[in-house]
């Protein structure tokens, strides 16, 4: 099994609690080799990742970061998030040759469960399999896709690599990351979606393979209502996800405000991350205060104290319809 992580020297803490996970719960696999992408990790952090993996009799090999800027001849729009969230789109570049797939799995993720049975899953004619990301269809057109098409998560994703390379995949990216002057929806994800889903390269995978933070902030009926999304997962596979998830993918949300590695969070499965941290190299590090903006704990505060049903109505609207549309009419300025 070979599974890719990416990682700042900040993030490494966190990402360390993943892999503990993964690596406590897959003692069944033959072999396991973790590809870290450097993003400039501390030596120090190196160390207690390599002495971790090294006790589960696994291997982790360190791989320096590409330069996307340089390689897409543009300046990369990143806001909110790190350039490296870009760098699982480059795999067939930045991993060795012989690799012919692989997992690729965020940081902010819990593995639970053996994965198996999603390493051994068949794509069939797909060449990437993902969890759909429950968004309204507007977040489709602005890809120019049709409605009836698949919009995925990139937090999890398991990755044909002969494939990708054999059909030249990382041109495709680098042309719709050029033609939207690297300012793209949701950044990298709007690139697979973009590319791969246009073309039916995706295959849909349970939910419960990248249980998404906003699936335990609302029930599914109040799920719908916020997200509206047009193509959806069933009631039946929504409980399953939230019930027995097999990868938690601790995600934002602006109702809940905090994550696992926070001050005083209340995830359902915070208990899950603390777990891991406790049996990991790192489990010594203080939590971290909420550093988030007035702004954004104050949505977090509104949006709890108002009437649900208001609240839902009002989130609704923005995430559904006027967020996308401005990131339309925005598209439609740039072209």
């Amino acid at each position: 099994m070979n599974v890719v992580y990416s990682s700042s020297d900040s993030y490494a803490p966190i990402a360390g609690v993943s892999i503990m996970s993964l690596l406590h719960n897959n003692t069944d696999a033959d072999e396991i080799n973790i590809y870290m992408i450097d993003n400039n990790i501390s030596d120090e952090n190196k160390k207690r990742f390599e002495n971790m993996v090294d006790k589960f009799g696994r291997n982790i090999v360190f791989i320096p970061r590409p330069d996307l800027n340089k390689m897409a001849g543009v300046d990369i729009e990143v806001g909110r998030w790190n350039i490296s969230t870009f760098f699982r789109l480059f795999l067939c570049t930045i991993l060795p040759d012989n690799l012919d797939r692989c997992i690729y799995l965020d940081c902010d993720t819990v593995v639970r469960h053996s994965l198996r049975e999603f390493w051994e899953t068949d794509l069939e004619d797909k060449i990437v399999a993902a969890v759909d990301d429950c968004r309204s269809d507007r977040y489709k057109t602005e890809l120019n896709l049709p409605c009836d098409s698949t919009y995925t998560n990139n937090g999890v994703l398991l990755i044909d690599l002969k494939s990708w390379r054999e059909m030249n995949v990382e041109k495709d990216f680098l042309d719709f990351i050029i033609a939207h002057n690297g300012d793209i929806t949701y950044v990298d994800q709007g690139v697979l979606n973009g590319v791969l889903a246009k073309k039916n390269l995706v295959k849909v995978i349970h939910t419960k393979y990248d249980a998404m933070t906003v699936f335990f902030d609302f029930n599914f009926k109040d799920l719908m209502k916020v997200r509206r999304p047009e193509h959806h997962l069933s009631e039946e596979e929504y409980i399953e996800a939230v019930t027995d998830p097999y990868i938690i993918h601790y995600t934002s949300c602006f109702l809940s405000g905090t994550r696992p590695w926070n001050e005083n969070n209340n995830h359902p499965f915070v208990g899950d991350y603390l777990k891991y941290k406790a049996m990991s190299p790192w489990k010594d590090f203080p939590q971290y205060p909420d550093a988030r903006k007035k702004s954004k704990k104050m949505m977090t505060s509104v949006c709890n104290a108002m009437p649900k049903r208001m609240m839902i109505a009002g989130i609704s609207l923005v995430h559904s319809k006027l967020y996308p549309m401005v990131r339309s009419l925005k598209g439609k300025r740039r072209g």
